[in-house]
This record gives C-alpha cells, structure tokens and sequence, in this order.
C-alpha cells in the first residue's frame, strides 16, 4: 500500500496557483527565480486487472452475443423493468402489449442474426452499482424473438397468453412496484446490439387507447465464454466484459516532500490493431477512457483521478488540475491507495476495445510526466528582521 493516509483536498488549496505549469504567482514574493524540471516516469506496471464493471442504472442495456477473435466469445443478457400508470379505466380491456426497443449500438457480425428470449423478472432488483455478473430471478420464456435487420427500432408483440395473465397488473395503480421487469437472455445470436432505455417503451392498447410505461431501471449481465488473445505487446481493454488495466508509477524513488507545476500521463493505443476484424464485422473503439485510484477496501469506490478522449494521433491524455492536485496529494503524503487503474466510464455501457502499448513499448509505452519548480532565493533581497 502507498504509505498516504486521506484525500484532503482542502489542505492543498495552496497548489491552485501551481496546477497551471506557466504560472509563476508567488514565485517572487521572497526574490526567488524558478526554474521549471519536467521529469517523465515510465510505468512500473501495465497490466489487465479483473474488474468487474459495474452496468447497473446506465442508460443503455446490451442483448446477445458474438464471438470475436480478439476479445474472445462474449454473451450479453439484458435487464428493463417500467413504470407508469394505466391511462384508461380500471375496466378496459387490454387488447395487445408490444416492447419497442430503441437499438443504438452494435459489436460484433453485423450480417449475423440477433436472437434472443424474452422473461418476466421475478424479484425485486436495485439498478444502483449492479455489477455485471450479478444474476436476477426470472421466470419462464415468454417469447423467442429473432432479428434479421439493424432497424433502429425492434418490436415485439407480447403473446395474448401473458396479457391475460398480466392485464390486472398492466391496469393496477401499484404497477411500478409490483411489475419487475423483463430479462431478455441471448438465444443463438452472432451479434450484440443496445437499447437506449430513453427512448424503448412498452405500450399497452386498450379500448381507451394506448399508455406508453418507461424505462425505470436497466442492468447488463454479462458473461465471457472464451478468454481474449491480443498481440504479445499489447494489453487489451474492454468495456463491460474487461478486463480492465491496473498500473503504477514508482513516485518514492524520484520525489519526497516537493511541490509539482503539473502532469501529465499518457497512453498511446494501436489504433489499426484494435480495429483489425473480420469481413462485416464491427468492433467500436474506446473513445474515452477514466483513471482512477483503487483503495484497500475493495467495496469502496475508486477515486476518480481524470478522464481522457482518444486523440486522432491515437493517445489518451490525463492532465487538468484534479489530476495535478491528486499527485501532489500523493507526493506529501495526504492519499492512500492501492494501485491505478483504467477504466470505461460507467455511463456508456459498451463492450468497445482498445489495444494499448505496454511497458516494452519505447517512446509508446505508458508514462508521466511531471512539471515541479525548483526555488532558487536570493538572500540579497530578504530582509534580516533587524532595525
């Protein structure tokens, strides 16, 4: 463990003029002149972590499956529960229930076909930091649903079977807590698509016209069946099936009790490779990646340290002030943690991929660099307190 002990940001206010490395201010208040040292760490480690991601609350789930000869074979199921109120009267009859799926994503053989069965959730589930392996109670199949298409829109007709079942539940004031969702587990697909659960609805018809019910609650299990091959040198990120990158720098060994200007750390991705697939095969880029500090306690929340976009010269850049404040927090001794990490944001809920460099890379291996001032005093203009 980093000897550091706590994230008091408030005892570095200080560091706000020092975050900027081209800002001087105060640097003459005693007839100091500064000269600014960059020093560039090299990683002491780069490898893939065994996070597991957290899909619970995003705002969209993934459905089906695809084998890819990068990542491996990855099977995704989905999770929607709804809430809403019956638009019509206690007594109207409820003709025909039909899911509409808003699909915004897709990983995997675009010429494939998309298979999956639909079931009731049974239990009670909490969407807040559900992790991807987490499995739900769900009941029977209700209906085998099979895509041959990449229409932005994918309906399905619910059986008259489950409407007679479900209709005084459709109809009922307490639909929202006592209607669970629907799983939708993959069936035979070759390809994963996304739901945006801001635009999928279920709609119930009854004789009083349709009431639309919304996404409450999304969640994506997801499963790998096969492990990942990448290139001996390079490490494979992936969202939601990982892994996940954990790395570090060797701080100790190159400062002690010193204040820093600014930082820097970069990783450079193969952009060619990570993008390299079968004919009418689709694999998304990473396009944004965060870094975050892992504490002891594994239940905890990392702290978020920065967020970086892939540039177009195929590079994520961490750099700002939180970033700066956190390795000064690091340097004197205010933060404890276990080990960095690369991550997806949560919010996205992808299976997008990327290969970065690792640390026998060269010039393309993961680094940081540092900006920190050294104060040189002219004793000339500091007065000796005597009259």
């Amino acid at each position: 463990m980093r000897p550091i002990c706590c994230y008091l940001l408030s005892s570095l206010l200080f560091l706000a003029a020092c975050t900027d490395p081209t800002s001087d201010v105060g640097l003459d208040l005693l007839g100091e002149s500064v000269n600014l040292h960059v020093k560039t760490l090299l990683s002491t480690s780069f490898s893939p972590s065994s996070l597991v991601d957290i899909t619970g609350a995003a705002p969209r789930v993934l459905v089906g499956a695809a084998d890819d000869p990068l990542t491996g074979q990855i099977e995704a199921s989905g999770f929607l529960d709804f809430a809403g109120q019956f638009s019509g009267a206690p007594s109207d009859a409820i003709s025909a229930v039909q899911l509409r799926l808003a699909r915004n994503y897709d990983y995997g053989d675009t010429t494939g076909v998309l298979q999956f069965s639909l079931h009731q959730v049974l239990a009670e589930w909490d969407q807040s930091g559900l992790k991807a392996n987490t499995a739900l109670t769900i009941g029977p199949e209700i209906i085998n649903v099979n895509v041959t298409t990449r229409d932005t829109l994918i309906t399905v007709d619910l059986p008259l079977s489950w409407i007679d079942a479900n209709e005084n539940l459709l109809r009922s004031d307490n639909f929202g807590s006592e209607f669970y969702g629907f799983a939708f587990l993959d069936n035979g697909s070759e390809q994963v698509a996304g739901f945006n659960s801001a635009s999928t609805t279920l709609v119930a018809t009854s004789t009083a016209g349709p009431t639309t019910f919304t996404v409450s609650s999304t969640y994506t299990k997801i499963d790998r069946k096969t492990e990942p091959d990448p290139p001996d040198d390079l490490v494979l990120f992936q969202d939601g099936a990982g892994p996940a990158i954990s790395l570090d720098f060797n701080l100790n060994a190159y400062f002690f009790d010193q204040s820093i200007n600014g930082a820097v750390l970069t990783f450079s991705a193969d952009t060619i490779a990570s993008q390299d697939t079968p004919a009418n095969f689709v694999r998304p880029l990473s396009d944004r990646l965060q870094l975050v500090a892992v504490t002891s306690d594994q239940e905890a929340p990392a702290i978020l340290v920065g967020e970086a976009v892939l540039s177009d010269d195929g590079k994520y850049r961490f750099s700002g002030q939180d970033l700066s404040v956190f390795f000064q927090s690091l340097i004197l001794g205010k933060l404890e943690y276990e080990y960095l990490e690369l991550r997806a944001p949560v919010i996205n809920n992808s299976l997008n991929t990327v290969l970065l460099y690792g640390m026998t890379a060269g010039d393309l291996s993961p680094r940081a660099t540092f900006i920190s001032p050294q104060v040189i005093i002219d004793w000339r203009n500091v007065s000796s307190g005597k009259s």
